[in-house]
């Protein structure tokens, strides 16, 4: 029987599925580090926490590789405004793209603005000796997903509250001006990486305005990865060399053949 919490995510749309995910994390780590707060423990917890946020020093890169993905699912659990801006534009940009476009592409639109993001974090910091910083937080991701948007439909009009309507294309512009404010307080890093993730999402609103149909790529690397059909020759194969060496001989790929032949008679 399948749990009613596994079914709702099985089965959720990627839009909700990615808020679910960047909120629950965020939830787990202030639950966490409460717990480690609690027992003294504290530097512990920034320890493990930090292996999840995308260090800029290329070494401590090389360690955690899986850092390039998970930055993008992480925030500061030292207060939840971060997040909750975060979580606001991606519902709120995330419905209008859905109006043009499927949810899989959401999720490329997501993760490629993410990744632009990381590449020009990675580029300001390794172009600065000994730069120490990690990059936390889904901004730029969900800057890929706002400016594919706009790029999708630039004159659609909003309504702003105090301001009344307005295109995309100017709110964009205003969003730009206000990342550029970060620098004057020194957070160049993070401006150049809010502003890579805005321009990797033009790039991606721009291919998508061409007719790029990204889930097209996924289903045609599908051969390379799809199981291979167990053959009579291999099975025969295998079988003999049970006959002949006993069953621990068999590697983990043979385990594999063998389960599968099992389950389809």
């Amino acid at each position: 029987m399948v749990k009613p919490g596994r079914r709702f995510f099985a089965g959720a749309a990627p839009l909700t599925w990615l808020i679910a995910t960047n909120v629950s994390i965020y939830v787990a780590s202030v639950l966490i580090a409460l717990g480690f707060y609690l027992a003294n423990s504290l530097p512990t917890f920034e320890y493990f926490f930090r292996k999840f946020a995308l260090p800029g020093h290329p070494t401590l890169l090389l360690k955690q590789p899986w850092s390039l993905i998970t930055h993008m699912f992480i925030h500061d659990w030292r207060g939840f405004w971060h997040i909750l801006l975060n979580m606001f534009w991606l519902y709120w940009m995330g419905q209008l793209f859905l109006t043009t476009q499927s949810s899989e592409r959401l999720l490329w639109a997501y993760g490629l603005g993410g990744l632009g993001g990381a590449i020009g974090f990675l580029s300001y910091a390794w172009s600065h000796a000994n730069y120490s910083g990690y990059a936390i937080g889904a901004s730029a991701a969900v800057n890929g997903v706002f400016f594919a948007t706009v790029t999708l439909m630039p004159y659609f009009r909003v309504h702003l509250l105090f301001f009344g309507p307005i295109a995309l294309r100017w709110l964009a512009l205003i969003w730009i001006f206000l990342d550029l404010l970060l620098t004057l307080g020194g957070n160049e890093a993070t401006a150049i990486a809010h502003l890579s993730g805005a321009g990797m999402g033009v790039i991606v609103g721009y291919l998508l305005r061409r007719g790029w149909g990204p889930e097209l790529l996924g289903k045609s690397m599908m051969p390379f990865f799809r199981e291979k059909e167990v053959t009579e020759e291999e099975l025969n194969r295998i079988l003999e060399k049970i006959h002949q060496k006993g069953l621990k001989s068999l590697t983990r790929r043979e385990r594999e053949v063998l389960k599968r032949a099992a389950e389809r008679l």
